[in-house]
């Protein structure tokens, strides 16, 4: 099976930025097992003041963030998957935005054929398909990178439909499915 690197799209400029999640939500709790603290947290965060904020679908930092037509779609294919309401406030417009937090699995589903750079960034990402075959969206555990990986078939499914600010990047595995389409 294929899968993608899903990410914000840095084109687009004027994509609105959350203030003060990182010091409200710490790393520590973005795991399946420590969800449940996040209920205790203010979960409403001031957006930086642009001329224009555009509420794109997909927030990758600080933490991952999907819009609630997002939300809705990857729900479809992982009804199980841990999520927690986030609202952005604008306050010189004085409107909010409901995003959610996603805390997908970490899968230790890293190839052989993975490389790496003297300081512990990946090099040339290579996933094993076997491993991770039963995800549909996961981050990967072993990595510095903290990235979100999808499956073709949600990543067919998010480009079908007109969102905004996200991107797909194509990760080379290796399995079966690998061997079947590259001869």
């Amino acid at each position: 099976m294929n899968y993608f690197i899903l990410s914000q799209d840095e084109r687009i400029t004027n994509a609105v930025e959350p203030i003060g999640i990182s010091q409200v939500i710490k790393k520590e709790l973005l795991t399946p097992e420590r969800m449940n603290e996040l209920d205790e947290l203010d979960r409403q965060f001031p957006v930086l003041q642009k001329n224009t904020s555009d509420y794109i679908d997909f927030i990758e930092k600080p933490v991952p963030l999907l819009s609630d037509p997002v939300k809705r779609l990857v729900e479809k294919y992982e009804p199980r998957l841990p999520l927690k309401s986030i609202v952005l406030m604008d306050q010189a417009s004085l409107s909010q935005t409901l995003y959610w937090l996603v805390v997908p699995p970490k899968v230790a589903c890293l190839s052989d054929r993975t490389e790496f750079h003297l300081d512990g960034t990946v090099k040339k990402l290579v996933i094993d398909e076997a491993l991770a075959a039963p995800y549909t969206i996961f981050k990967i555990d072993g990595m510095k990178e903290d990235y979100l990986i999808v499956n073709i078939e949600l990543a067919e499914s998010l480009l079908r439909r007109s969102f905004r600010g996200l991107r797909i990047r194509k990760v080379e595995t290796e399995g079966r499915w690998n061997e079947v389409f590259s001869s």
